[in-house]
């Protein structure tokens, strides 16, 4: 089941380093939502990559940000980070809204929740987090 806070977040636009509602990359969704429903405020890590589609870039930034206090889950729930890789490189974020299911921004497309156990992403799951919090 999806949470009625995710709904909002649905159809938002991406956009390259954005972290509004007007648009915004991977992480700035994800640090959206974060602080709008569940009252965390993360760092921006904007100035950490010159574009979202710098891969190395990102997969860097991406490795320093879960040193901060990031700790790894096996059952995923609402408000958890999920990290994704692609082309081989931890690159790309979403937030959990259940135990199946992501809300993301994916480049050049519109915010949406989709399974984590489609054949694009299952394969793709680098890792699940939680922050400020351990255990399941």
């Amino acid at each position: 089941m999806i949470p009625a806070w995710a709904g909002p977040y649905v159809g938002l636009p991406y956009a390259d380093k954005g972290r509004t509602r007007a648009g915004a990359d991977c992480w700035g969704g994800v640090r959206l939502v974060l602080a709008e429903v569940f009252g965390l405020l993360l760092p921006d890590y904007g100035d950490a990559y010159p574009s979202a589609e710098d891969r190395l870039a990102v997969a860097g930034a991406v490795a320093a940000g879960l040193a901060a206090g990031w700790e790894p889950v096996s059952a995923p729930a609402a408000g958890d980070l999920l990290i994704l890789r692609i082309a081989g490189r931890p690159w790309h974020c979403g937030i959990m809204v259940a135990a199946d299911r992501f809300l993301h921004w994916p480049p050049r497309a519109t915010s949406c929740i989709e399974r984590l156990d489609s054949p694009q992403w299952a394969r793709r799951i680098e890792g699940v987090y939680r922050i400020g919090r351990t255990g399941e």
